[in-house]
């Protein structure tokens, strides 16, 4: 009778490990647009070696990064607003307006050809600039 409990007792050990080792998981990715932070850009392009894209955020009535390489051309920006009031991000040659609600993430394409500088319309003191090369 004690061999057939010890028996018993190893079965179940190996299949606790067995079940462990191929149970299957599975994971799922889910991107929060709010927890995005301010990066270098993302994708270098062709001439001039700025970037194709970029990730701008607005946060603590600053725009992060502040002054962004990039080339001539199609250029796409992810700007993320992590404040708790609406933003803009207008480009100061008045091109493109863009509304950023709090918490919100929006992508802007633009073709640029020369060097402009952004603003918030809604607070003046938040700025930047697309260098353009």
């Amino acid at each position: 009778m004690r061999r057939l409990h010890g028996t018993v007792l190893a079965l179940a050990a190996v299949a606790l490990v067995t079940a462990g080792c191929s149970s299957t998981s599975s994971t799922s990715s889910t991107t929060s647009t709010t927890t995005s932070t301010a990066t270098s850009p993302a994708e270098t392009g062709g001439g001039g070696g700025g970037a194709t894209s970029a990730t701008i955020v607005a946060q603590n009535f600053a725009f992060s990064p502040d002054s962004v390489d990039v080339s001539a051309g199609s250029v796409t920006l992810t700007v993320t607003n992590k404040d708790t009031t609406e933003h803009t991000f207008t480009l100061d040659d008045g091109s493109s307006t863009t509304n950023l609600a709090p918490g919100s993430t929006e992508k802007i394409v633009l073709d640029l050809t020369n060097t402009v500088s952004w603003h918030c319309s809604i607070h003046p003191s938040m700025t930047g600039t697309l260098n353009v090369g």
